[in-house]
């Protein structure tokens, strides 16, 4: 009983300070969370020499984090640019590991201990690094970063799951006072080994990545990333009409032409804006199309989506988990190839599922089979769905083997918009998306100007990013100044005495130090 008693409050104790290390770091104005030597290489790209971050990595083998100082040394992205040291937390205590060359010789220091991180910090920024050089200021935490503090979510309210995450309904506390219904995607099992909590904390994060500067009617909005300790979180725009999958099975019946118009001329307008940011999103459905508070059709889920580069147009990857009756026939290939015009493909099926009322693609077909078909294009007639002769011909340019051969969205835009011309708008009321709980359509788009707003939005985007670009240029400038602000500053500091050396860093912070090599 006794050695019961003693491990329980053991755990108490290890409970507790991990808690008092949580709020240690979450009044830490310089700590970034947990960070991969990449990511803090972006983040510190036009960083003045000097800026430092405070960031954790994964212990491999273990469930616990270590902590690094990552210091901007010299100008440029190089991976020399950049000295990441460990801190070693030893019972209240941290100490400062820094391991450098010296003669073609590996030496580790050790700083004396300190009483806490701020403590830390502001000796290095009065004494030299092992780099020969002072903290100059903390990196500012970019807007997207959350603390964990900001986002408060129940069980109760729950609206889905997935491989990695949970997502809940909750809400936002944002630092100007607001507060917003936000829907959190929160991550699984933070008891599991540090390899799966690394694997799912760099999925959210490649997927927050990627949403992170998208700002469109009809594409789901990203509000932050809380990654300063598992678990970790990401906060979206929540959109009360749940997915459009759900919709149309629930009213889909009822639903007139022209509401199901508008429906897919939504989604096809956030696609083209995707694309126009160089995004395939490579699981483009109806369910991962949502319905906002407005009655929006909204993209959403970029969890299988990619970036191109600059002059890039197609990509080769294989998909663990393929949703077949979506794929172009390029996809399900040896080789998988990817590109703009597979979304397009995509998009056929989504005006299927619309006119259908949701129903899967070749539903009680065997695989084999549906692969047959998709590669010959040999795919269902939408004739006897709708009373638009248009909308087949919608479908009949879509639906083709070669990628090439298929329009952009900006046509497919074009092409709906054409074929809505024949139907009298339906008034909002008989609207079914209204049904929806927390959904109300106030205005239809005006079909009439709908086609110039299309044709002229590159023009709008173009302009944009000139605005851009010009406020970059004057951020490279600025940069430019406090750079050399900072140089005069260093050439005007006293040189301070060489930090002791040491034989060996301690057994528990070598996995640490591991840990930050191998990132």
């Amino acid at each position: 009983m006794r050695g019961e008693g003693c491990e329980k409050s053991n755990e108490k104790q290890e409970k507790t300070s991990q808690n008092n290390d949580k709020n240690r770091l979450n009044h830490l104005k310089c700590y970034h969370g947990v960070q991969r030597k990449e990511e803090v290489a972006m983040l510190m790209k036009d960083a003045a020499v000097g800026m430092f971050l405070v960031r954790s990595c994964f212990v491999k083998s273990e469930v616990a984090l270590g902590l690094i100082l990552s210091v901007k040394v010299s100008k440029g992205e190089s991976d020399t640019s950049i000295h990441h040291y460990v801190i070693d937390y030893k019972g209240n205590e941290y100490v400062l590991i820094q391991t450098f060359s010296d003669g073609g010789k590996s030496v580790t220091v050790e700083s004396k201990p300190f009483g806490s991180l701020e403590e830390m910090i502001e000796h290095y920024q009065h004494h030299r690094l092992a780099c020969k050089m002072r903290l100059f200021k903390p990196l500012k935490r970019p807007s997207w970063q959350l603390r964990h503090s900001q986002v408060r979510f129940d069980e109760s309210g729950k609206l889905g799951s997935g491989n990695f995450c949970i997502v809940y309904k909750g809400k936002l506390h944002k630092k100007d006072g607001e507060v917003k219904d936000v829907a959190i995607k929160v991550s699984k099992d933070t008891e599991r080994d540090s390899a799966v909590l690394m694997e799912t904390r760099n999925s959210i994060f490649a997927e927050a990545r990627i949403m992170m500067n998208y700002r469109h009617t009809n594409v789901i909005m990203l509000y932050g990333l809380a990654c300063d300790l598992p678990p970790f979180m990401v906060c979206m725009e929540f959109c009360a009409g749940g997915c459009l999958e759900s919709a149309l099975k629930k009213y889909g019946k009822e639903m007139e032409e022209f509401e199901r118009q508008i429906l897919l001329i939504d989604a096809a307008r956030g696609m083209r804006y995707l694309h126009a940011q160089k995004c395939v999103h490579r699981d483009l459905a109806s369910r991962n199309c949502l319905i906002s508070s407005e009655g929006l059709v909204k993209i959403a889920d970029f969890g299988l989506s990619k970036t191109l580069k600059k002059d890039e147009k197609t990509f080769k990857e294989a998909l663990k988990e393929a949703p077949l009756a979506w794929m172009a026939p390029e996809c399900i290939q040896r080789e998988s190839e990817f590109s703009s015009k597979t979304d397009v493909w995509a998009f056929g099926v989504v005006i299927f599922e619309v006119y259908t009322n949701a129903e899967k693609l070749f539903a009680g077909e065997e695989d084999t089979a549906i692969v047959k078909k998709i590669r010959r294009a040999n795919m269902p007639s939408l004739e006897s769905k709708t009373k638009l002769p248009a909308m087949q011909a919608v479908l009949s340019a879509i639906w083709v083997r070669k990628p090439d051969d298929r329009p952009e969205f900006q046509k497919i835009l074009e092409m709906l918009i054409e074929a809505l011309t024949p139907i009298q708008p339906s008034d909002l009321k008989r609207m079914q998306i209204n049904n929806l709980k927390g959904v109300a359509r106030t205005q239809l788009p005006d079909t009439h100007t709908e086609l110039d707003e299309v044709m002229t939005e590159d023009r709008m985007e173009a302009e944009i990013s000139d605005k851009n670009k010009k406020a970059q240029a004057e951020k490279k400038r600025n940069t430019a100044n406090r750079k050399r602000t900072s140089k005069k500053r260093r050439e005007e500091q006293p040189k301070s005495r060489k930090p002791r050396t040491t034989a060996a860093a301690p057994p528990s912070s070598a996995n640490i130090r591991k840990a930050a090599l191998s990132e």
